[in-house]
């Protein structure tokens, strides 16, 4: 990692983060899917994981304009999230506490996402790099709208099942 003295380093360093997040994510969802139960959930991860596929390519793209190398900064707080994702699907547990816990965990890295674009983006107009900056809010409002679907997921579907409440 090369210093950090002002926002334009940051802004790079920002960028190598997410992609690096992104990155984790296109390797870890797989496994997300595969052990989550409800066919709603499956399909709401499967969706999102094409689009973390095209969010790692966009930022492959941001990269190249600069000049930075992607994998230059390793992100251990996203590798953090997905370690205890990891540790809590390797339980022993019912299908349906299983879909609360993976969709506890989608959101733990949603939140991640949401506040590493915003910083990223604010960054971006603050040193007039409009396109990417407009790029980076498109992002942000997809990562928005994956937490707004699971969070409706948890609360109309899996979280009453996991409770226990067998009507929904």
């Amino acid at each position: 990692m090369r210093e950090i003295t002002d926002l334009e380093d940051l802004f790079y360093h920002e960028i190598q983060v997410l992609w690096s997040a992104e990155k984790l994510l296109t390797e870890a969802m797989p496994r997300m899917i595969d052990k989550a139960k409800h066919p709603a959930l499956k399909k709401n991860l499967a969706h999102h994981l094409a689009e973390t596929d095209q969010h790692k390519v966009a930022m492959e793209f941001i990269v190249k304009q600069f000049g930075i190398d992607p994998a230059g900064d390793f992100n251990p707080g996203m590798n953090g999230i997905i370690e205890e994702g990891e540790k809590v699907m390797s339980k022993d547990a019912t299908d349906e506490a299983l879909d609360a816990a993976i969709i506890a965990g989608a959101q733990k890295v949603e939140h991640y996402e949401i506040s590493g674009y915003g910083s990223a983006a604010c960054y971006a107009e603050m040193l007039g790099y409009t396109a990417i900056a407009a790029k980076l809010r498109t992002i942000l409002e997809e990562e928005q709208q994956a937490d707004t679907k699971l969070n409706f997921i948890a609360k109309s579907i899996i979280n009453a099942r996991a409770q226990g409440i067998t009507n929904m």
